[in-house]
Formats: C-alpha cells, sequence, structure tokens
C-alpha cells in the first residue's frame, strides 16, 4: 500500500513539474527558416498532392477582385 502510495505521488509531481503558464519562446530564426520551408513545400507538386488541404490553406492564392 506504501509503495503504490509513493507511487502515485511520485508521479503526481512529474505530471505538476511539466506545468507551465508561461509561453512558448518564439525566435526570429525559427520564422524565417519556417517561411522558408512552406516556400520549398508550396513548390513541390509531390508534397500538394499528398497534402492537398494545407496546400489550399497555405499556399493557394486568394483570388482578388
Amino acid at each position: 500500500m506504501r509503495v503504490a502510495f509513493l507511487g502515485l505521488l511520485g508521479a503526481i509531481v512529474i505530471l505538476i513539474g511539466g506545468c507551465s503558464n508561461d509561453p512558448p519562446a518564439i525566435t526570429a530564426s525559427n520564422d524565417a527558416s519556417s517561411d522558408a520551408a512552406l516556400k520549398r513545400d508550396c513548390a513541390n507538386p509531390k508534397w500538394k498532392q499528398e497534402n492537398l488541404g494545407l496546400w489550399y490553406s497555405l499556399c493557394r492564392q486568394s483570388v482578388h477582385w
């Protein structure tokens, strides 16, 4: 009984320790690399066929009237 309690207590401490209110850090280099990767993927016809929904939402040019 005591071992089970200590195991449960340890699991709770680990789970609570993983929680944080801090937002994830976003760096400028991360944004630049993701923009370059998006442009590369949008130009790849194989990627377009495999990810058509993403291609329509991220890569397709909107119609301007």
